[in-house]
């Protein structure tokens, strides 16, 4: 018997309303009221609705990736529910909230009027925590409550370890190590993630980074970085993704971990290709940046 999992959903509704049904499966009669107002405000900051602030203009890092993070979060967060039993209501949402706002900090504020998002790669992690903490302030939200949220915020951060981020408790760590995951999964399962690595390289070049001398240079070092990134998910960040498979098995009956399967496609494919065509790897890449999403089938 095959089923086909939705994995990557670009409708913003139809992500919202997934996510609100996966909560609801954890806390029946729990309201993610916070969340619920966190999204349609993250809606309009992205979009150059929100005073202050120009609409997201990096390729890469944008309002469909925080909508992949936040889904992939949501998911991992029923996992651990079902498998640890850890995470409170609370904790919950708050790591949903986190995830609206992970990348914000790509936005430009209105005064910023050079360039793109993309020249605070380097920065982007302390402009979020900024702009979420005004946000909490002015939402009249607990210090607790943000204290928690950066330091999931900062646990997304691929340049520092895991282990310099302070948390509040075991279950705040956690409830960051979810977000932390589910940013780099949701990336690297993304069945556009090859095509999209160019718009990556386009961020990398404007904010400064000379590590990739060209695109070719990026791609080639993309299964290095999985490879280390899987370690970092298994040792640093608790082995969250160890979970994933009891949301699949639970929601659609399905006890696999469909997130790193269609990683683990996109290396070998990346691997392939590189292997076959060298610099001229990009010839094989023939899907669109605009796909729509693809159901992965899977063998029940």
């Amino acid at each position: 018997m095959t089923r086909c999992v939705r994995l990557i959903i670009k409708n913003p509704s139809e992500v919202d309303r997934e996510v609100r049904a996966i909560v609801a499966s954890m806390f029946p009669g729990f309201e993610p009221d916070r969340y619920g107002r966190a999204f349609a405000d993250a809606d309009r900051l992205f979009h150059g609705r929100m005073e202050g602030y120009h609409p997201c203009d990096t390729g890469y890092h944008d309002w469909q990736h925080t909508l992949g993070v936040l889904l992939a979060s949501a998911r991992l967060l029923h996992g651990v529910h079902l498998v640890r039993h850890d995470l409170s209501p609370r904790l919950v949402e708050l790591t949903l909230v986190a995830a609206l706002f992970h990348d914000a900090g790509y936005i430009r504020r209105e005064e910023e009027r050079i360039g793109t998002g993309a020249r605070f790669t380097t920065s982007h992690v302390d402009r979020s925590i900024d702009l979420l903490e005004a946000y909490a302030d002015a939402s009249g939200w607990p210090v607790a409550d943000m204290l928690d949220m950066e330091s999931m915020i900062r646990s997304t951060d691929p340049a520092s370890s895991p282990l310099t981020v302070v948390h509040a408790n075991i279950q705040a760590m956690l409830a960051a190590h979810v977000l932390a995951t589910a940013d780099i999964i949701a990336q690297m399962a993304d069945d556009i993630y090859l095509e999209k690595l160019d718009l990556l390289f386009d961020e990398f070049v404007e904010a400064g980074i000379t590590e990739f001398g060209s695109r070719f240079d990026l791609a080639a070092s993309t299964r290095g970085f999985y490879a280390y990134m899987r370690t970092r998910m298994e040792n640093g960040l608790s082995n969250v993704i160890g979970c994933m498979p009891a949301h699949f098995r639970a929601r659609f009956g399905v006890e696999r971990d469909v997130y790193t399967e269609a990683a683990r496609r996109n290396m070998n494919y990346l691997g392939l290709i590189l292997d076959e065509h060298g610099r001229d790897y990009r010839v094989r890449l023939r899907r669109s940046l605009s796909r729509r999403e693809a159901p992965a089938r899977i063998a029940a």
